[in-house]
């Protein structure tokens, strides 16, 4: 079939169908569109997790605009009618079939694309502002800040202190307390659930008790596994973004391994090597 052909069966067609329309529509030399509701039809989502957007009013409507004249310049439709963007651009159809520089139905297939691809465009714009506009509300609210308890003072720094600190979660009178204080340790922050579990125990032990700490107990430490602290631990650690869904074994086996490597920290680790060498020189010596 040949681009004549092509152009003179499509213009009747088009002009047959858009006709009652336009005659209904047409004011100074403007055609404008029907209205088309644009609501969000899916909520957007993120790295942080769904964010819920909020659907626009019924009254949020588009309503595109062209002008008539030889280039058929004008804003873009962005509504099922598409047939009146072509209506706008006859003129610029005649110049290109007369210059013979493309084929009618090639260009006529590009213009459809491109305006499907438009319509994709404005619904994600929608959904973008509902979604921005619903973060905006959620902003001007503020949640308010967990504090540790006053008579509480962490790092425990000695085993009394951890003796009192476990009499002190047995009382129920300090219930309250001790949400606050699972809401504030659970603020700690942590790549992982290890990251998370260690963070939170340099919180509440210093390096010289968590030597004196133990899982079961051995060698004349404090059990950790019986503890309260244990459970309060436990509690915070899930208040963590990252992990929420940390099983009580996990959490307990980076437990166990912060209060094996105890003695490591602070310098101990280099102290112990430094004995070692002075041993080793004193044993060479004798």
């Amino acid at each position: 079939m040949s681009s004549l052909f092509q152009y003179h069966l499509f213009l009747p067609l088009l002009l047959t169908t858009a006709r009652p329309l336009l005659d209904q529509r047409q004011t100074e030399s403007y055609f404008t569109v029907p209205q088309v509701a644009t609501r969000v039809s899916h909520t957007p989502s993120s790295s942080m997790g769904q964010i819920s957007a909020t659907p626009l009013p019924d009254e949020h409507f588009f309503r595109p605009t062209f002008r008539l004249g030889k280039t058929g310049t004008g804003p873009i439709p962005c509504s099922g009618k598409i047939f009146f963007f072509f209506i706008s651009n006859i003129q610029f159809f005649k110049m290109i079939y007369k210059k013979k520089s493309f084929n009618l139905s090639f260009i006529v297939a590009a213009q459809l694309h491109i305006l499907t691809l438009l319509e994709h465009v404005k619904e994600q714009q929608m959904a973008i502002a509902a979604a921005v506009n619903n973060l905006a509300s959620r902003l001007g609210t503020e949640a308010p800040v967990a504090e540790k308890p006053k008579d509480i003072s962490i790092p425990l720094t000695t085993v009394p202190e951890v003796e009192e600190f476990e009499e002190w979660l047995k009382d129920s009178r300090n219930s309250q307390a001790k949400q606050n204080m699972i809401s504030a340790l659970g603020a700690v922050g942590g790549q992982n659930t290890k990251r998370v579990t260690w963070n939170i125990l340099s919180r509440l032990y210093s390096d010289a008790v968590a030597k004196q700490i133990n899982w079961k107990g051995v060698n004349g430490k404090k059990c950790f596994k019986e503890m309260l602290t244990r459970s309060l631990l436990i509690r915070a650690i899930r208040k963590n973004q990252s992990s929420t869904n940390a099983a009580d074994s996990e959490i307990d086996s980076y437990a166990i391994r912060w209060f094996n490597l105890a003695p490591d920290r602070g310098g101990g680790r280099k102290e112990r090597s430094r004995v070692k060498e002075a041993l080793t020189e004193m044993a060479r010596g004798n």
